[in-house]
């Protein structure tokens, strides 16, 4: 058999081959980088690397060895398909990469503190002021507890969040509080907020982080508050955007702060001591 024909009987292995070095050296360089949590959840990042050293070899092994065989249409189907969804995914981690969010080039993973590590935990996690005793926790948790209908949340407590304004809230007497929170990977995550009112919200902007010292209070949908769940601006993709419905944040106090470095919430507990 002629070089030309080899090469033609064997074209199909060695395009195979291709076809898994391309992909396992997608895995295995995902995994290593900062911007596998955005697709995945990084406990898996192992997982990930291993499979693509394996189909790297796997690839090699048909590239330097193949075997002669039939060119079928179904073998060029499938490799059509997994070439256009490597095409795909690399267009997806290149957008990534080219709109890095804050904290995305941190190595993270999700059974460790490391994975978005805030700031170091509050010296005082039951702050007073004004002579009331308030529980520091974050915003995701306060949320989580009260859709599953719990009523053993803290009467006072003290958050960290990012202020959203609008005019149509403003026009109401509140704004937004809201955190990211991400339970998987970033594709899977979730913007909780609150519409909150009180003292010390004169002057914020949009985008401006606050620690609030509050307490809830019950909206009236069918109200006077009727119509303002709907005012609230929608989130940003990926997060799904929920606004609680049923209560809104009371601030006793506002105070200014500079922002984590890594501003998504990872961590969430139902009882003291809360991750805040």
């Amino acid at each position: 058999m002629s070089a030309l024909a080899t090469f033609k009987a064997t074209f199909q292995d060695r395009m195979d081959g291709l076809c898994l070095l391309c992909l396992g050296g997608f895995m295995a360089a995902l995994a290593r980088s900062g911007l596998y949590w955005y697709f995945l959840n990084p406990k898996f990042s192992p997982v990930t690397l291993g499979a693509g050293v394996l189909l790297c070899l796997a690839g090699l092994g048909l590239v330097l060895r193949p075997m002669p065989g039939r060119t079928t249409p179904m073998r060029l189907w499938r490799q059509a398909a997994l070439l256009a969804f490597l095409s795909l995914a690399a267009t997806a981690w290149g957008q990534a990469a080219s709109e890095p969010l804050p904290g995305a080039l941190n190595p993270a993973s999700a059974e460790n503190a490391a994975l978005a590590p805030e700031e170091e935990a509050p010296v005082d996690p039951r702050p007073v002021r004004d002579g009331k005793e308030y529980v520091r926790l974050n915003l995701a948790e306060l949320y989580i507890m009260l859709d599953k209908g719990r009523t053993d949340y803290p009467e006072r407590f003290a958050l960290r969040a990012v202020v959203s304004r609008t005019p149509q809230l403003d026009g109401r007497g509140h704004v937004l509080l809201k955190r990211t929170a991400v339970v998987c990977c970033l594709a899977d995550s979730m913007e909780l907020s609150f519409a909150t009112r009180g003292q010390g919200l004169d002057g914020l902007k949009s985008g401006d982080w606050v620690e609030v010292f509050g307490h809830l209070t019950p909206m009236e949908p069918k109200g006077a508050d009727k119509g303002l769940i709907k005012a609230a601006p929608k989130g940003e993709g990926p997060s799904l955007s929920l606004t609680n419905p049923k209560f809104r944040i009371e601030a006793d106090a506002v105070v200014p702060i500079k922002g984590p470095d890594f501003p998504y919430l990872f961590e969430f507990k139902e009882e003291p001591p809360f991750a805040w």
